[in-house]
């Protein structure tokens, strides 16, 4: 697996190239989470060079979150392994593993209530 630069400076500066065993790459992302006081840590995988669409591994320890703060465009989370919530101001989505959500252009956060590891999609706005 050889890397590329990643275009988001909020995550890693590695992407991985295709095909990406999420399962694995995952794990070793929330061996890095663990070691970092923020509890979290993001790799970027981008589909397509110049596309407009993006994706983000993340992963979430327990307990941590991801604050309000607004989508960069439309997006859905996938949660592949652990559970959280998905804070969309006075109200909560519960996210466990398998689902799938879409994210509202509104302001949101999402808190780990187990160890979470999920895949963001984002066709951010121009």
């Amino acid at each position: 697996m050889s890397d590329q630069p990643s275009a988001n400076p909020n995550v890693s500066e590695r992407t991985p190239r295709p095909p990406v065993d999420l399962q694995e790459v995952g794990g070793n992302l929330m061996e890095e989470a663990r070691k970092h006081d923020a509890g979290r840590s993001a790799l970027t995988l981008t589909p397509s060079e110049g596309g407009p669409l993006k994706q983000t591994l993340l992963a979430l320890c327990a307990g941590q979150e991801l604050t309000e703060h607004p989508s960069p465009g439309p997006a859905a989370i996938q949660v592949l392994s652990g559970a959280g919530r998905l804070r969309l101001g006075d109200e909560e989505v519960r996210l466990t593993a398998g689902t799938w959500a879409p994210i509202p252009l509104e302001k949101h956060g999402l808190h780990a209530d187990e160890d979470l590891l999920a895949l963001l999609t984002v066709v951010p706005n121009p």
